[in-house]
């Protein structure tokens, strides 16, 4: 019975700061995210990345929250010395617990503020290509071709080799054709760069470049290189070969395949 009336005196002296405290603490918790939700609205109207509001608004946030526990904690009489003593004891005990979680964090807020990529952009990370589905503080979301979606932590994105097709507004188009031997150069050549000429996606400000690249065993090659639009670079990577296969068969260049000539002694 003892520590009920204790429980008691404790309640009838400490209850209303107790009650005080709690109000402050749960009022102060939807302040923070009713301050959160403003301060998205506000920032979605800017051009600030995706990325970079969401990290804004968690940050402000937990300040918010450390602050309202801190108040609530002077209300009951507690030492908050004691307190930010026991937070930071907590916050070091934890931070060696998720040093690689907190590298995560920094790398994110790395790739936030330098932008080496945006959500939407075609990218190949240490030879994933796909589309950046979303950045986050810890990961890095890619959608692949096949749609398959790759979560990839930030530390292994930021210490490993980007490249950003999307980054530039033109790309420049390589494509290697193959003839026969035998078969006329100049011929060839002109048709090559009549469809390159032709065809509506490539850009015509920019050089057209079509030569004879190699000698291969049973075929030469030719390199044609041509500049496009981003958006226009698969359009013509994919319609190229059918216009060049179409224009061979018409003018009779023989498009090569592998042989294997076999001479049989008596």
């Amino acid at each position: 019975m003892e520590i009920f009336k204790q429980i008691g005196a404790y309640i009838s002296e400490y209850g209303f700061k107790l009650l005080l405290a709690i109000c402050i603490t749960a009022g102060g918790i939807c302040f923070a995210w009713l301050i959160g939700f403003l301060l998205k609205k506000i920032l979605l109207k800017t051009r600030l990345d995706g990325a970079m509001l969401t990290f804004i608004v968690s940050i402000l946030r937990i300040v918010i929250i450390v602050l309202v526990v801190l108040v609530a904690a002077s209300v009951l009489e507690l030492s908050t010395e004691g307190l930010v003593v026991s937070l930071g004891t907590m916050t070091l005990a934890v931070g060696l617990a998720l040093k690689d979680s907190f590298a995560n964090l920094a790398n994110g807020i790395l790739i936030i503020v330098n932008k080496p990529f945006r959500r939407g952009d075609l990218v190949s990370i240490n030879g994933i290509e796909g589309k950046i589905h979303n950045i986050k503080l810890l990961t890095v979301e890619l959608i692949t071709f096949a749609n398959v979606k790759i979560v990839l932590p930030n530390s292994t994105v930021l210490n490993g080799s980007v490249i950003n097709y999307s980054a530039l507004a033109i790309r420049r188009v390589d494509m290697e054709f193959s003839v026969a031997y035998g078969s006329n150069m100049d011929k060839v050549e002109e048709i090559l760069r009549k469809i390159a000429q032709e065809h509506p996606q490539v850009l015509k400000s920019m050089k057209i470049n079509v030569y004879m690249s190699s000698h291969d065993n049973s075929c030469i090659t030719y390199a044609v290189k041509v500049w496009a639009n981003n958006g226009d670079y698969y359009g013509i990577k994919h319609s190229f070969p059918r216009l060049v296969y179409d224009a061979f068969t018409k003018e009779g260049i023989t498009i090569p395949y592998n042989q294997i000539d076999v001479h049989l002694d008596k």
